[in-house]
């Protein structure tokens, strides 16, 4: 089972990547699942996956980060034993710290994970805004992935796509740097560079 842990902050498009992403997966014969953790009562995201009719399941009420650490690792435990996916898709609340969700993974006790990636999706038109406001979460997601996505690169301006590429890649310089638009449609082979 691989597990793609898809963070960034409200707006960013972190839904119609995740929607893409598993369609793409889904084509290509594999068996997806996708985590939704919303703060409140209710899931929005979810209930518009699961008319897609993608397999969805919600971890609501909380922070996965912190509070909903243990029903984390014990939906990823269920998941593997009834339902073998060969990917999940988590979607942690825009405020979550993916360091402290990796490191959660720890205590899972199933079947061993193939691979673990984190996409930190970046809004170039309110990074700036974001970081003066929200900076230790800001940094801290960015810190933590692998892939930096800078989306929406459809509706930006030149220079707020530069200047979002020079402040990423000062905070987190080990991390591969993707240019996309989610809602204009990802490129085929994404996911193959995603999910090696």
């Amino acid at each position: 089972m691989k597990l793609l842990l898809v963070s960034g902050f409200l707006g960013a498009g972190k839904t119609t990547l995740i929607l893409q992403l598993a369609h793409m997966a889904v084509t290509t014969g594999w068996r997806v699942a996708i985590l939704v953790n919303e703060i409140g009562e209710r899931g929005i995201d979810d209930q518009f996956m699961r008319r897609l009719g993608l397999s969805v399941w919600e971890l609501l009420n909380g922070c996965i980060c912190c509070t909903l650490t243990a029903d984390l690792v014990t939906t990823l435990q269920t998941l593997d034993a009834d339902y073998r996916p060969d990917l999940v898709i988590l979607e942690p609340s825009g405020v979550a710290e993916s360091g402290s969700i990796l490191s959660a993974l720890r205590y899972y006790r199933g079947t061993p994970l193939e691979m673990v990636r984190t996409i930190c999706l970046i809004d170039p038109q309110r990074l700036a805004i974001l970081l003066e406001v929200l900076t230790p979460l800001v940094t801290a997601q960015i810190r933590s992935a692998d892939t930096l996505l800078i989306n929406k690169v459809d509706v930006a301006t030149p220079d707020e796509i530069a200047e979002a590429r020079e402040t990423v890649a000062a905070i987190n310089p080990e991390a591969r740097l993707v240019l996309a638009s989610a809602k204009a449609g990802l490129e085929p082979g994404l996911l193959k560079e995603l999910l090696p």
